[in-house]
């Protein structure tokens, strides 16, 4: 529940007393009556690192204490009051459209402290929409006609983690080393099997240990449940150097989310994140031809991270019955989403391609190439010796199967 003590502001113009909105690619907020507009004063701020330790011990001495989600506001301009959608804090007063920013210090423990301002308007937007709908394979064509289309867009600024580390790996495994044995093995030759001796592979295994040193710089975590974590993934690369330090005047106008994913569960996503990375780093370590991995110990040391917020376009359209969910990236105009097959393209597709396989195999067929080919021994393994035969390596092909100690 706010208080007294709720930080709450909107932004009125100074001419004509009408609420000012921040315009997408500027550094000012604009009167959509008048036109007045008031420049936003640039902060001396510099954006930096935190302590990942330290907010820790924030946490534990807040005893993680139950937050309210709901927020009632007092609008400042007709009085009414309401409540804030949860998980937001800057929004629009139902009553008279009102934009309010609200604080999250009553709501969360730590506040954004940078951003990235919205780059591209809404209709760049829609025109970013369009163009990811109009390039979508076996999409249903009525998708693409936009007067049977009803999406809104809503500008959002979704919470985000950074985090950085330096990692010490240590490992231990296999290396392996491939070389060449003669042995006689059978071969089809016009059809009759025959003995000859040909160059067979073999792999040495060498064991192995080693360490590897690296550094994660802004390893990004999306903290909100709102939007799938598999879209959101796919709006990167963010221009993170461009953040600016948090300032209100940036949301008016605009939704606002507080985080969801508390900061040491964002930090599980992108210890998720560096472990792959830390994985393809030791097996460049181990070299040779092929590679074992038995045991992996990662030690993460310095970790620091920042809250911040990031612009997207988010809405949703109905087709056939259901709703789909897209976003667009507010700075480039990238474009992720849910989107519908049409069943009639798919299957025309299937056919198309079973017809092309088979007139290419009775070609083949009439051609005499099959018959060749088996002259040719292509396919003399399925004569060789079980012993004769390489063994399978599961570590090469799942690079899961190893013990990870932390």
């Amino acid at each position: 529940m706010a208080d007294n003590k709720t930080n709450q502001q909107h932004f009125p113009c100074e001419q004509c007393g009408a609420d000012l909105i921040y315009q997408p690619g500027s550094e000012s907020l604009a009167c959509n009556y008048c036109g007045h507009q008031n420049s936003i004063r640039p902060s001396q701020e510099v954006i930096r690192e935190y302590s990942f330790e330290q907010a820790l011990q924030a946490m534990e001495t807040a005893k993680l204490r139950p937050l309210d989600n709901t927020q009632v506001i007092k609008c400042p301009n007709c009085a009414a009051t309401f409540e804030l959608m949860p998980n937001r804090h800057a929004g629009d007063c139902p009553f008279c459209g009102t934009p309010v920013v609200t604080g999250t210090e009553q709501a969360r423990l730590f506040q954004p402290k940078s951003l990235l301002p919205f780059l591209i308007t809404e209709k760049d937007a829609r025109a970013s929409f369009d163009r990811w709908i109009s390039g979508l394979w076996f999409a249903p064509s009525a998708l693409k006609d936009k007067a049977k289309r009803d999406e809104k867009l809503l500008g959002i600024y979704i919470p985000y983690w950074t985090y950085d580390s330096h990692t010490d790996t240590f490992y231990r495994g296999e290396r392996g080393i491939i070389y060449y044995e003669r042995q006689r093995v059978t071969v089809m030759v016009n059809g009759r099997p025959r003995q000859q001796v040909q160059n067979v592979p073999r792999i040495r295994w060498t064991p192995v240990s080693g360490r590897v040193r690296l550094f994660f710089d802004d390893i990004l975590v999306g903290a909100t449940h709102t939007l799938p974590r598999t879209i959101l993934d796919r709006l990167e690369p963010w221009d993170l150097p461009n953040l600016v330090p948090y300032n209100e005047s940036y949301l008016s106008g605009f939704q606002s989310e507080i985080y969801q994913i508390d900061l040491d569960e964002g930090f599980g996503l992108a210890r998720d994140i560096m472990d792959n990375r830390i994985y393809n780093a030791v097996i460049s370590d181990i070299g040779g031809d092929q590679q074992r991995v038995h045991n992996l110990q990662t030690g993460h040391h310095a970790i620091t991270f920042k809250h911040l917020l990031l612009p997207v376009w988010s809405a949703a359209f109905r087709y056939g019955g259901k709703t789909y969910r897209f976003v667009i990236n507010g700075r480039n105009g990238k474009t992720q989403g849910e989107r519908p097959y049409s069943i009639v393209k798919i299957a025309m597709a299937t056919l198309l391609g079973a017809v092309l396989v088979g007139g290419l195999g009775y070609y083949m067929h009439k051609a005499g190439i099959f018959e060749q080919m088996l002259e040719q021994g292509a396919t003399y393994y399925q004569y060789q010796q079980p012993s004769q035969r390489l063994p399978v390596d599961p570590y090469r092909y799942d690079p899961y199967r190893y013990n990870r100690g932390y």
